[in-house]
């Protein structure tokens, strides 16, 4: 999915979520823009600014953090891992399995 269109969503959703029967519904429009089409019976919007603002930040969270993400699915099992450190040592193990995940997917500044 769409980092903009997952920032988006869980933006209004925590601007609304102290409104019971809210249902958030967001579109990816042609032009590449996301909007919210819903959101629930009874709502109350929060402002366009207050949505801009929310939305940007869980946007650098999503940026921010897509390393972890990337790392976590690349590095084997826990299993595997400490089968791996068992056998070859702590050392063999992060020069081997943890050092090339952290290279490939580096942490940003």
């Amino acid at each position: 999915m769409n980092d903009e269109l997952v920032a988006l969503t869980e933006a209004a959703t925590e601007l609304v979520s102290n409104q019971s029967g809210y249902a958030i519904k967001c579109q990816q429009k042609d032009d590449g823009t996301v909007e919210v089409i819903e959101w629930g019976e009874g709502i109350t919007p929060p402002s366009d600014s207050d949505l801009a603002e929310k939305k940007a930040e869980k946007l650098a969270n999503i940026i921010n953090n897509k390393y972890q993400l990337s790392r976590k699915e690349e590095y084997p099992d826990w299993g595997t891992q400490l089968d791996y450190i068992y056998h070859n040592g702590i050392d063999k193990w992060k020069t081997d399995i943890v050092d090339p995940v952290k290279a490939k997917y580096p942490k940003p500044s």
